[in-house]
């Protein structure tokens, strides 16, 4: 065979291995996929093909993460080995397969420059790929691939999504892939993030605000660099540079208006959880039907409704760290998930619970830390942990506020402290649906941030304001006392204040 025929004969293989029917495992379909796309980046494609072929490939590679996701949802933190290898083979193939569109597009533009739809189209599905890039790599606690935002912005910029057809397929899915990134994904739980990859669509996403230009205002404002490979930039945080204050040079994000289209959500699936109370029924467990306020099923209502408020605050406004982190390194005794912490309160304490990791750096409000003796229990953003540098010093309570795993087998918090001590409580509050006390950490004051103490319970917990609390310490310890609203929700635990009711009844 001539070295010339190798081309044509690598095409050919590549057009009839995607006529196939894919195989049961995922891992293989990717690696035998990854093996035939680079010929998606020679020349030897005809442009006459070329679309049809990518839209094969698309669709190949659309199946095979569509079968990784379920895994993806199922795993625990750190990703196995084996499934962290794939992820990342999946993305690749992605931007793979994404790259040549946007290759597509640019010779569409050189060939055909007034065949703006078919440009729009085309970068439609392209950007469609690399917002898969973003959901894969969330959903693994991973970074953003390298290249993948640089891709997202030459598609967009390419086709004239960015500032084209408001409600233009290009331009929904571009800022979809921006919604997402300036929603804080690792703090996210993967369920949640799936769910929010389904739930923007063109409603949602068509009201924010994108324009050429640097942004005019901070609070809830980004600015994008469409030449780099990074993600928008809060103007809170980080002005945007003096090169690039010329014409055009960044683009300007700001979600706050579509944060009006979620209050009208949020206002729906309250007064769904209301109407469902009145009728007696249990809303916080049944989930909500795919065809009811066109919300996408995997969500209980009391989640989707503590999601759509932190996604709310997130685009009103961007969060600004008050206190510096300083870079520390010493281990510290780590417990996971608040039952656990409840068990090591009440003297109860299990072979494997408490591990040690290594504090990366602090601040008067909080942690970095970093696995280095395996994780116990499921890690997720949202759940309590406790820890403590010496064993002489007391249990410190804190929340995960984001997940990163970079590398395989290791995982990265991000904790904000609530509690400089806890004892464990059981509470029940009035209308509960279930006639049984929950376990519950009680939390002292904590000036300035908390002027009452509190109670660190399971999500679904706070019922009423009325609620009685028991405390064992040797003796029985039986109070009553009123919820003074929740202070934080997330899908795994609820905070709120508390003072000792003086007429109890």
């Amino acid at each position: 065979m001539d070295e010339t025929d190798a081309p044509s004969v690598a095409l050919q293989d590549l057009i009839d291995w995607l006529g196939r029917e894919p195989v049961d495992d995922p891992a293989v379909d990717l690696a035998a996929l990854k093996a035939r796309l680079p010929v998606l980046a020679g020349h030897e494609l005809p442009v006459d093909k070329r679309e049809a072929v990518l839209q094969a490939a698309a669709a190949r590679v659309s199946d095979i993460t569509g079968r990784l996701r379920p895994q993806l949802l199922a795993a625990h933190l750190p990703l196995p080995l084996s499934l962290y290898e794939t992820t990342e083979q999946a993305c690749s193939a992605l931007l793979d397969v994404a790259g040549a569109y946007a290759d597509l597009v640019d010779i569409s533009l050189r060939h055909w420059p007034r065949r703006s739809g078919d440009l729009a189209a085309l970068s439609a599905q392209g950007l469609a790929l690399v917002g898969e890039v973003f959901a894969l790599a969330g959903l693994a606690a991973a970074n953003t691939p390298f290249g993948a935002w640089r891709l997202a912005h030459r598609l967009a910029q390419a086709s004239g999504a960015a500032f084209g057809d408001a409600g233009g397929a290009a331009r929904i899915a571009y800022l979809r892939i921006l919604a997402v990134a300036v929603s804080q994904p690792d703090g996210l739980t993967a369920r949640e993030l799936a769910w929010l990859f389904d739930f923007l669509d063109k409603r949602i996403l068509e009201a924010a605000t994108l324009a050429s230009g640097a942004p005019s205002e901070g609070g809830a404002a980004w600015w994008i660099d469409p030449a780099a490979d990074a993600a928008p930039v809060a103007l809170s945080r980080s002005p945007v540079p003096a090169e690039l204050q010329g014409e055009g040079r960044v683009w300007a994000f700001n979600p706050r208006t579509m944060a009006q289209k979620l209050s009208e959500c949020i206002d729906w699936v309250t007064a769904h959880m209301t109407a469902a109370e009145l009728a007696g029924m249990q809303c916080e467990i049944e989930p909500l039907a795919a065809d009811e306020g066109g919300f996408p099923p995997g969500l209980a209502p009391l989640e989707t409704l503590a999601l759509l408020r932190r996604l709310r605050m997130h685009w009103m406004a961007t969060p600004v760290r008050e206190q510096p982190r300083r870079q520390h390194q010493y281990m510290v005794q780590v417990c996971v998930g608040l039952k656990s912490v409840w068990e090591l309160g009440c003297g109860r304490r299990e072979q494997g619970q408490v591990l040690e990791w290594v504090v990366l750096n602090e601040s008067p409000g909080g942690y970095a830390i970093m696995s280095v003796a395996g994780v116990a229990g499921e890690v997720e953003a949202g759940i309590a942990i406790a820890l403590r540098r010496d064993p002489e010093q007391p249990w410190s309570v804190c929340v995960v506020r984001w997940v990163r795993s970079e590398n395989p087998g290791q995982v990265e918090l991000g904790l904000q402290l609530i509690g400089s001590s806890f004892q464990s409580v059981r509470v029940g509050f009035r209308g509960a649906s279930s006639p049984h006390p929950s376990p519950a950490l009680a939390l002292p004051v904590m000036e300035p941030v908390r002027r009452h103490p509190a109670m660190l319970a399971l999500s679904g917990t706070y019922a009423s304001r009325r609620f009685v609390f028991v405390r064992d310490l040797g003796h029985v310890y039986v109070a009553q006392a009123r919820a003074l609203g929740l202070d934080m929700q997330t899908p795994s635990i609820e905070l709120f204040q508390y003072e000792i009711d003086p007429y109890p009844i």
